[in-house]
């Protein structure tokens, strides 16, 4: 049955499996509009074009992975430790796999999106940004420099969305959790402080995203 209208997160949510099932580059906007059973003119008066209708979803998917981080950061005990928030915050990630395949596509319409310039991802969580505001906490080891730190975990987060591994992801993300613990954290037992710092920049990001 196809309805005239319907809330814009229902074509979100239809084109976010979508991409995840086909990748960027195989979705159309008819098979959109049959998913989420509208008219396919229902998109164009929501949206420009099919990039613009994508950008919202990876907008929109993001917004979810932020929301997810922090709702795990908020449940642990010790969430607020640098070694904890990344692992709260890379499980988060793997649990959007539309936004996965940005990572995992070598080629896709969206490389021009604003989140890949250098100003914005300095913004990310976990960015360099975000862990010199740890170590001002006293959350992450002040010797480290942060630019390098980011950069390394930035290159090792795309591998692991990018390849298909033959060991379970979840063991890899805490594997690497275990790691920080030992060369990031400064072993303070309070990490209410890096709760409160990471919750606020990730609002900052959600606040960011959804004024596009």
């Amino acid at each position: 049955m196809v309805r005239p209208s319907v809330e814009t997160n229902v074509i979100l949510d239809a084109a976010a499996r979508l991409i995840a099932e086909q990748g960027f580059g195989s979705v159309r906007m008819d098979a959109i509009a049959a998913r989420a059973a509208v008219a396919k003119g229902v998109l164009y008066l929501r949206f420009a074009d099919k990039n613009a209708l994508l950008r919202a979803v990876v907008d929109r998917e993001i917004v979810l992975a932020i929301r997810r981080s922090i709702e795990l950061v908020e449940a642990d005990r010790h969430g607020g430790s640098f070694s904890r928030l990344y692992v709260h915050a890379v499980t988060a990630l793997h649990s959007r796999p539309a936004l996965l395949r940005l990572y995992q596509e070598p080629s896709t319409p969206l490389r021009d999106l604003p989140q890949d310039s250098e100003s914005v991802r300095a913004r990310e969580l976990l960015g360099a940004e975000f862990i010199r505001a740890l170590q001002a906490e006293g959350v992450v080891a002040a010797d480290l420099d942060a630019d390098v730190l980011a950069a390394n975990l930035t290159l090792w987060n795309q591998a692991l969305a990018t390849q298909a591994l033959a060991i379970g992801v979840d063991e890899l993300i805490l594997g690497m959790g275990t790691l920080l613990a030992r060369a990031a954290d400064t072993g303070t037992t309070d990490t209410n402080a890096g709760k409160r710092a990471f919750v606020a920049f990730a609002e900052a990001l959600i606040a960011e995203r959804e004024q596009r």
